[in-house]
């Protein structure tokens, strides 16, 4: 009996043994992995950083500019009437009014084309002397003056935005609003259309990108280098003309011919060199 316990504990520490050995290969195999993929990873870290090593680089601004004529123009045109009631005042002011819309009508423009964008009735006040004793009195104190209501005023303006073609033609229009009773011409705006804009700025900036390009590759060259890869680009937001205003004499129309307006764009461009 004892003889068995003994044979038992033996074999139990074997056991034991083989146990921690297979612990301790596998340890030193895990060991081994991890060792394998850390030089792996330090490996492809330094080809990368061998790969960009004599690499400069050089930020480089293209830019394009086109000249366009305007394509829109939107005339400003009004009437203004005084009458001595707001009635006579807001009627008299209409049938004028109606009148130039027919008259631009006869001439090209649609309806869709005529807005109103401004519109008022308002008193008319005049100063006038209280008292005889006052007349022989310059300036009057305030006391020998009072304001008197004399009429109404109506003013209305309305704007005709146009396309610039052969068909309609700017003199043309304000002579009919003129002839037709338009005492106020404001003046007329020229500018460039959203879609023509879009349009061009596309082309701006292919342009613009080629332009980046040969500046790089011109500095790269006088420095005996090369023009390899293109770190990042960056589209630098271009000029966009304002709306022209020109002022219009209502007594001769002169003919009115749009300049051309200026349209820009830019790119940054960060070259890789080496």
């Amino acid at each position: 009996m004892a003889r068995g316990t003994a044979m038992a504990s033996r074999m139990s520490k074997r056991a034991v043994g083989v146990a921690g050995v297979g612990v301790v290969v596998a340890l030193t195999l895990l060991l081994a992995s991890v060792a394998v993929q850390y030089n792996t990873m330090d490996a492809r870290a330094q080809e990368q950083a061998g790969n960009g090593a004599g690499r400069t680089e050089l930020s480089v601004v293209g830019s394009a500019t086109q000249g366009i004529r305007p394509d829109r123009a939107s005339i400003s045109v009004g009437v203004e009437v005084q009458e001595k009631t707001a009635g006579d005042a807001a009627r008299r002011n209409a049938e004028i009014m109606s009148s130039i819309i027919e008259a631009v009508k006869a001439v090209g423009i649609r309806e869709d084309q005529i807005s109103t964008n401004y519109y008022s009735i308002y008193p008319v006040y005049e100063p006038r002397s209280k008292a005889e004793v006052c007349i022989a009195i310059y300036p009057p104190p305030p006391e020998c003056l009072e304001q008197v209501l004399v009429g109404y005023r109506v003013v209305n303006n309305i704007t005709i935005t146009m396309e610039l073609d052969r068909v309609q033609n700017i003199g043309r229009v304000i002579d009919a609003a003129v002839n037709a009773g338009a005492n106020q011409v404001y003046g007329v705006t020229f500018f460039i259309s959203q879609e023509r804009l879009d349009a061009v700025r596309t082309s701006l900036l292919e342009k613009a990108a080629r332009d980046a390009r040969i500046k790089a590759e011109s500095v790269a060259s006088a420095l005996e280098m090369r023009v390899v890869g293109v770190k990042s680009v960056n589209i630098i937001d271009g000029y966009y003309p304002v709306p022209v205003h020109a002022r219009v004499d209502a007594e001769a129309t002169t003919p009115i011919m749009p300049s051309e307006q200026s349209v820009s764009a830019s790119v940054q461009v960060t070259f890789l060199l080496e």
